[in-house]
């Protein structure tokens, strides 16, 4: 006769070959092809160089510095994202342990009396009404990986939590480049202000000029309406552009991990630096966005767990045991004669389930399939945030030339009126038509220096690259540990 031991381990055995034979059952994960450009190229290195350094700290703004520093500290959407790998590397690690042996242990004491007015009882006999009973054992289960179920699962728990990490890294790529967009559009309307304010002060010396000249009668009451207007409607910018720059600092003090309130701010549109960027991106280096990596860890996870699906109608072999002692005496308990062990194996398997293992397995597929396509589009869009960005960058400089002509030619056009005027040759009217094209000429300016740096921001954001593990270094991690423990 085969002792229990001996058969327990030809399972054993049985069950390590069966596993290898089961590594055709599910395919390991290749990532799909994507198109793009080849003639889209400039030299790696250079471009990798550019996308490793910590970007913000180039315009030069201290406080553009100190904001990114308090975001990356105190943001709670990455507060979450972190949360959320901390999350996930405990579910991985509870699928991790399917590969061990799961030991428990049993014990048990208990005393009863037989009833003497039952039929079967004793009343009449020697044997004691009493009986004790103590025990204790040792349980120990364990599933043979023998389809790679188990290992899929592991793999798709793994690939989980580097898409989390990947996620909180795309969190962190996403916050810097918010803050120094939002901060940008905060130095925009500073300036935005600052010239309607200027405005408004050219347009009130005018009202007080020909307040006087009425009086003398050089004017006439038309001229005297006209010129109010005119100071009216400049004037009617300064509340607006006043709550804008409000809300946009409430904005961006959420974002930073603060109550709303004032930012502080060290510096102007016009004193950020100018940073150069290639006239072009290696396709190869899209791939170190986090974001797109954390697409491929899905997509991982994904074929694990189609792997795992298709593994649902195979048979599962298992191994128990149990080693104990046994006693209706506690000092006897532990002597040899109470020891007992128990070893089975057994194998399960589903025949008919009315399809809900085809239909589970169609379902990861098609998941499977959903990440396979997201993850195309992602690359797509990120070649074209990359090319919109350059593009952007180059035009708008080139635009911002020509208003910088366009406004020196209106300020000189602004002095001729005014001389006219002065001089009796033309109406006031077309004094106020040159300040009024002045005054809007040097706002789109103001916007398209707003949008020469946010751009640059964009470029970045699109390159991704080891600028963000520099920014990685600047959170907390430390603390956000702290808050899930």
């Amino acid at each position: 006769m085969t002792s229990p031991i001996k058969f327990s381990g030809k399972f054993l055995i049985m069950g390590c070959l069966l596993g290898l034979a089961g590594c055709s059952v599910t395919q390991d994960f290749q990532a799909p092809e994507v198109e793009v450009k080849d003639d889209w190229r400039v030299s790696y290195d250079s471009a990798a160089d550019m996308a490793n350094v910590e970007w913000w700290s180039s315009f030069n703004d201290p406080t553009l510095e100190s904001l990114i520093d308090t975001a990356l500290k105190h943001n709670n959407d990455l507060g979450q994202a972190t949360a959320r790998v901390y999350e996930l590397t405990g579910r991985y690690n509870m699928q991790n342990s399917a590969f061990y042996p799961q030991v428990g242990y049993g014990l048990s004491g208990g005393r009863s009396q037989r009833s003497l007015e039952q039929p079967y009882s004793f009343a009449n006999s020697s044997v004691d009404r009493v009986n004790s009973s103590y025990n204790a054992s040792l349980n120990i289960g364990w599933e043979i990986d023998v389809w790679g179920k188990l290992a899929r699962a592991e793999e798709a728990a793994r690939a989980d939590v580097l898409a989390a990490e990947e996620g909180r890294q795309a969190v962190i790529m996403s916050l810097v480049s918010s803050v120094a967009v939002e901060y940008i559009d905060l130095l925009s309307l500073d300036h935005q202000l600052e010239i309607a304010t200027q405005t408004v002060s050219e347009r009130k010396a005018s009202v007080e000029l020909f307040e006087r000249k009425i009086k003398g009668g050089q004017i006439s009451e038309l001229e005297l309406a006209q010129v109010r207007s005119a100071y009216e409607q400049a004037a009617a910018q300064i509340p607006i552009l006043e709550l804008d720059i409000i809300h946009q600092e409430n904005r961006l003090s959420v974002l930073v991990g603060k109550a709303p309130g004032k930012i502080d701010r060290s510096g102007s549109l016009q004193q950020l630096s100018q940073l150069e960027l290639p006239q072009g991106l290696p396709s190869d280096l899209l791939v170190r966005r986090p974001d797109i990596r954390m697409s491929v860890q899905k997509l991982i996870a994904a074929n694990a767990r189609v792997g795992v699906a298709k593994t649902e109608h195979l048979p599962t072999l298992s191994l128990s045991g149990l080693l104990g002692y046994a006693s209706d005496n506690l000092s006897n308990l532990f002597n040899g004669s109470a020891g007992l062990w128990e070893a089975t194996a057994g194998s399960a398997g589903m025949l008919y389930t009315g399809g809900r293992i085809e239909g589970n397995v169609k379902q990861a597929e098609a998941i499977q399939q959903q990440l396979i396509y997201e993850y195309q589009a992602m690359i797509q869009t990120a070649l074209r945030e990359v090319d919109d960005s350059l593009s952007s960058i180059q035009k708008l400089r080139q635009l911002s030339v020509i208003q910088q002509r366009h406004v020196d030619v209106l300020e000189m056009y602004v002095e001729y009126a005014k001389s006219r005027h002065d001089a009796g040759y033309s109406r006031y009217m077309e004094v106020l038509d040159a300040e009024r094209n002045l005054y809007t000429a040097r706002i789109n300016q103001t916007k398209t220096h707003r949008n020469i740096f946010a751009s640059t921001v964009g470029m970045y954001k699109a390159m991704g690259g080891g600028w963000i593990s520099a920014a990685d270094e600047l959170t907390n991690k430390e603390q956000n540990k702290q808050v899930v423990q």
